[in-house]
């Protein structure tokens, strides 16, 4: 089997531990609701991604609102994949049911905020997780979120939740902020330690996706991360506010600076988009952390 990275993200001559070519990131666009779908996919996104941004870095978008972009025939077709943001495993107590999720997701995130308090954080998370997992319509691939500013979010470091990610399945590493004031990812971290971390990513055949606040004057620093994936809200809504209306301008804007930028650094075009994987190729989850 080719590794999560190389199903998704990188063209098949690619190596799994990141020593062949690099390619330009595609570009996840996060969207609240179906016409906002429509237009971040007008504009060139690659992957789709629903979340509510007035609750938070992860925050969930109501169900009626994930099953309508759901349905969208891009993604019903399998030509677009679609993202889901699941909120923070402390938002899911025991107590708390979660809700059936539509066909059609591929990737699902949880936030680890205020977890460090708990020394069992990772059976939460799996609990979580497997609970979703149990009762959506879809096989689902989870992809691990660390946030940039842990000491802010009381989550774990990212070391921490890259281990975590490895031993249960994951198919990637999401960097983000989970402050949402205006800091950007590179406010909370430097090139050259997203540079290493995104070697540590690819050597366990997870792809590496960047997002928190990134904006078009600091792509040029970027493009010296190997990343597989660039995440955006703010830069492609109005005034640049992740809680305002998202245009279809803002993404054109945004993936053509991505593209000449990352060009620029002597990275390749990005391949045609892989088909999405069947799902027997989707890992189950085991609780297999140490």
């Amino acid at each position: 089997m080719k590794s999560n990275r190389d199903v998704f993200w990188r063209q098949a001559q690619q190596s799994p531990q990141g020593t062949g070519p690099r390619s330009i990131p595609q570009l996840l666009v996060s969207v609240r609701s179906r016409h906002e779908a429509d237009q971040a996919l007008q504009g060139g996104a690659e992957i789709l991604d629903v979340k509510e941004p007035s609750l938070g870095s992860l925050g969930m978008a109501p169900l009626p609102q994930i099953a309508a972009i759901a349905a969208h025939p891009a993604i019903r077709e399998g030509e677009i994949p679609l993202s889901v943001a699941l909120g923070e495993v402390g938002d899911w107590t025991p107590s708390k049911l979660v809700p059936q999720l539509p066909t059609g997701i591929t990737f699902a995130k949880l936030g680890l905020s205020q977890c460090t308090h708990q020394a069992d954080w990772q059976a939460d998370w799996l609990r979580v997780r497997q609970n979703f997992e149990r009762l959506s319509l879809s096989p689902l691939r989870w992809v691990a979120v660390a946030y940039v500013d842990a000491a802010e979010a009381g989550s774990p470091s990212i070391s921490a939740v890259l281990n975590a990610a490895q031993q249960t399945d994951c198919c990637g590493l999401l960097l983000d902020t989970w402050t949402k004031d205006g800091r950007m990812l590179l406010d909370e971290i430097a090139v050259a330690e997203l540079t290493k971390i995104a070697d540590a990513c690819h050597q366990s055949g997870l792809f590496l996706a960047l997002a928190g606040r990134l904006n078009l004057q600091r792509l040029s620093d970027l493009s010296a991360v190997d990343a597989d994936v660039i995440a955006i809200r703010s830069a492609a809504c109005r005034g640049n506010d992740r809680t305002t209306e998202l245009v279809v301008e803002g993404v054109v804007e945004f993936k053509a600076a991505v593209q000449q930028q990352f060009a620029s650094a002597g990275v390749s075009p990005s391949p045609s988009p892989t088909a999405i994987p069947s799902p027997d190729l989707v890992p189950a989850i085991g609780p297999r952390i140490a």
